[in-house]
């Protein structure tokens, strides 16, 4: 706890006042004591100096001490509010006190008083922790609520226990074609095709997400209006503290493009290969007659070479006549 407490006293009579200070000096923490009487000078004392603990009588002459609790509330709702009150015998009061969950200490029994505004500013403490928590993870949802939205190739949502969507980011509106009015609440199965709901696709992956922690595949999901496309769906466990199934993240992403230029990859692949797989190629050793020029096949049968290079070629024959033979023949003429 914080040693040094700033306290402020609302109270008319100065001898209270006294036995109010004398009492929190018995504590081991010190105090710096601010006290006032009228509504001013508390409405000042709130704004100038802002008090850790209120300690108020409640039965002021010009001044209620109700009053001055609403103000508190009002101006600085965190600071704890302690009467501190001659009531005896005042059931009525006492009960309003009790059933508002208002803490008191009647001046009768100040021994009360430390462990009242030692209790009274632990919890504040903690609430204003807590509060600090709350506000940090509001925040830090704000700021990933706001990355979703400016991702745009990825369909990211969050899904239940049960597979059921909770969120929806413009990513998924995009790909999917839903907006998130139209979805949330439903099953992530009606993303699937009828197919694959026949084997229970969605199911089985969430159990061995579950099982796992991270399910990853590539399937053909459907789209609003149920037009297909090729998708990478991933999902990812959530657990909360205590390593309970909270639900699950998933993330969907567009491959449409990329299946199709694989598949033409594929078939020009196949193309090649089946034009590869037609070429009548001729090789090792191919035997010629040296007088007719005949070509012996690989089962020893001779063939005219015309025929043979048709045969096991895809080369075309012509007849021409080579500049040697040509000037033979001019010679004979």
């Amino acid at each position: 706890m914080k040693t040094d407490l700033n306290i402020l006293i609302l109270e008319d009579d100065a001898n209270d006042v006294e036995f109010v200070k004398r009492e929190l000096r018995k504590s081991e923490f010190s105090c710096h004591v601010k006290h006032v009487e009228t509504q001013e000078d508390f409405l000042d004392a709130l704004a100038r100096h802002r008090p850790d603990v209120i300690l108020s009588d409640h039965g002021l002459p010009t001044f209620n001490g109700f009053e001055a609790l609403a103000l508190a509330r009002q101006h600085c709702p965190e600071v704890p509010f302690i009467f501190v009150t001659g009531l005896m015998g005042e059931e009525k009061e006492i009960d309003t006190f009790e059933s508002g969950g208002i803490e008191y200490v009647l001046k009768s029994q100040l021994s009360r008083l430390v462990p009242a505004v030692r209790r009274a500013v632990r919890e504040a403490r903690e609430r204003a922790g807590h509060q600090e928590r709350e506000q940090s993870l509001r925040e830090s949802d704000q700021r990933f609520r706001a990355l979703l939205d400016g991702v745009r190739d990825y369909a990211v949502c969050m899904l239940d226990a049960s597979g059921r969507i909770s969120t929806w980011n413009t990513g998924a509106e995009a790909i999917m074609g839903y907006a998130a009015d139209e979805i949330l609440g439903e099953h992530f199965a009606c993303f699937f095709p009828p197919d694959a709901l026949a084997y229970r696709a969605p199911d089985q992956a969430l159990e061995w997400a579950a099982l796992q922690g991270r399910h990853e595949t590539e399937c053909t999901l459907l789209r609003k209006g149920g037009v297909p496309f090729w998708a990478t769906v991933v999902l990812s466990v959530l657990q909360d503290d205590d390593d309970s199934l909270r639900g699950f993240a998933l993330v969907m992403h567009d491959i449409t493009a990329r299946k199709q230029a694989e598949a033409e990859r594929d078939q020009l692949v196949q193309e090649l290969q089946n034009t590869l797989n037609s070429l009548k190629i001729l090789s090792g050793v191919l035997p010629i007659c040296a007088s007719c020029k005949k070509v012996r096949d690989y089962h020893g049968h001779w063939h005219a070479l015309e025929a043979f290079l048709a045969e096991h070629s895809e080369a075309t024959l012509t007849h021409e006549i080579c500049h040697d033979c040509a000037r033979q023949i001019r010679l004979e003429a």
